[in-house]
């Protein structure tokens, strides 16, 4: 199987698999831009558009230096760097908020700046291209500072090639790629980008009684927090096959009798195709204090952050192995 070949197979990404990941991506973090937490499952279908599309381009820049044997060289080296950087996941920069198959993104614009960058140093460019659009949607879900650090990798990568002498004519024409966006697509995203109205104002109500809080409501406060000290909850637990691909993930929060916190999250993943596979193992891990707060006869289970961010859980009586976190019966165990 060819280089390119290879790339496209790994870009050919299920995309209930994306939907899934750009779901999880905008309810589980707050920084999510507010287009993405406005409509997740259209930018989960622009992800497999972008992966898909990006594979092409780099298919058409081969296509043109067929027929420009000056340019043949440059483009090969582009391949076999774009090619390398596809599998060296370990080369990527660190993207905590993103999961596979979403980090497919990362060699993806790798290889979409490095056909920006040879077409460049080409007169005429080999591949007619605007390039604007698609860089602003990655950028918008890598965030500027992933983004940069692939675009240093690529600088690196191709600091070698020089631009190259204008070929004596004829020089056959550049090749038309097309947008990365259609029409429907272009303006369905500008539709999530608009800034939404604001909600109008709720009509004035009483103000609501005050919190009772652990130090005013001591028995069943301290209950729960005798209970919930030095335990472990199991908070997911999930994990799923399709088309090659496999995913799982396991959360645990572990309640020390300190009232501190920590939100452990592991998840191992790999999508394997053409005979290549890649993925592996990711973690991420929040820490700070949980409290019970109280108020009439409900109990929650607030989580602050050292990071300033607030997550609460309404409590109920379970059985001995397991306790109730907003409805769903969760496993727990001794630290």
């Amino acid at each position: 199987m060819s280089a390119t070949a290879a790339i496209r197979a790994l870009c050919d990404v299920p995309g209930k698999a994306l939907r899934d990941a750009l779901l999880v991506y905008a309810k589980g973090n707050s920084r999510a831009p507010a287009a993405i937490r406005a409509d997740a499952i259209l930018y989960g279908e622009l992800v497999r558009h972008y992966l898909q599309w990006s594979a092409a381009l780099l298919t058409t820049m081969e296509q043109a230096a067929a027929v420009r044997p000056a340019c043949k060289s440059a483009v090969d080296r582009l391949v076999e760097l774009a090619d390398a950087y596809f599998r060296d996941t370990a080369r990527w920069p660190a993207a905590a908020h993103l999961d596979h198959p979403l980090r497919l993104l990362i060699p993806a614009y790798y290889t979409v700046r490095g056909v920006q960058q040879v077409n460049s140093l080409l007169r005429p460019e080999l591949v007619s291209v605007d390039l604007a659009e698609a860089h602003e949607f990655v950028v918008e879900i890598l965030g500027h500072g992933v983004s940069q650090k692939v675009s240093q990798h690529k600088n690196a990568d191709l600091k070698a090639l020089t631009r190259i002498a204008d070929e004596p004519p004829p020089v056959a024409e550049p090749l038309h790629h097309r947008s990365f966006l259609h029409a429907s697509q272009r303006s369905r995203l500008a539709e999530a980008r608009a800034p939404k109205p604001a909600p109008p104002p709720a009509p004035a109500a009483p103000p609501p009684a005050p919190a009772v809080t652990i130090e005013k409501d001591k028995p069943l406060a301290l209950g729960w927090s005798l209970e919930l000290s030095d335990k472990r909850i199991v908070v997911e637990r999930t994990n799923s096959f399709d088309s090659g691909s496999y995913y799982s993930r396991e959360t645990f929060l572990d309640l020390a009798r300190g009232h501190r916190y920590r939100l452990l999250q592991t998840s191992f993943s790999r999508v394997s195709s053409g005979g290549l596979s890649i993925g592996g193992p990711s973690r991420k891990e929040s820490r700070g204090e949980w409290k019970v707060q109280v108020t009439g006869d409900t109990a929650r289970l607030a989580l602050i952050g050292d990071d300033g961010g607030v997550v609460s859980f309404a409590l109920k009586k379970g059985g001995r192995d397991y306790v109730t976190l907003d409805g769903h019966d969760r496993a727990w165990m001794p630290l």
